[in-house]
């Protein structure tokens, strides 16, 4: 599990604001009204939703589970199924790390807002599972 910390510091800060904004109403709105209780609702949901990284899906994920590797990645919408034994290479440069198949495809990995060690240790991880 790799996370960009810049984006997850952004989504529970977002996350804390929507709770602030529950409380505030509270304070501002009468229980008794009916928009009173669509907007808490709302909020609150909006508030799990930022907290949770969106239910998870901005968190990255490399796993390599029986010659086969698998990439969910938050910039991307579904996640990347790769046999092993079907990978030719693997590059890297400040934005990206790029695995190329041997039908011609590339899977490219936004790294650019990642810390150096985190992108160290996705590099190690895929040179130990893939052996590029």
């Amino acid at each position: 599990m790799v996370r960009d910390k810049a984006h997850e510091f952004i989504f529970r800060f977002a996350g804390g604001l929507m709770l602030l904004g529950v409380g505030l109403q509270l304070f501002m709105q009468s229980p008794r009204r009916w928009i009173f209780w669509l907007n808490a609702l709302l909020f609150l949901l909006l508030a799990l939703f930022f907290l949770t990284l969106n239910f998870g899906a901005l968190i990255n994920r490399l796993t390599a589970d029986a010659g086969i590797l698998t990439v969910r990645w938050n910039t991307k919408i579904f996640r990347k199924h790769v046999r092993i034994d079907k990978i030719t290479g693997i590059t890297e440069d400040k934005r990206y790390i790029s695995i190329m198949t041997d039908d011609g495809r590339s899977i490219r990995l936004r790294v650019r807002l990642l810390d150096p060690d985190k992108r160290r240790a996705i590099r190690k991880f895929l040179m130990e599972n893939t052996g590029f």
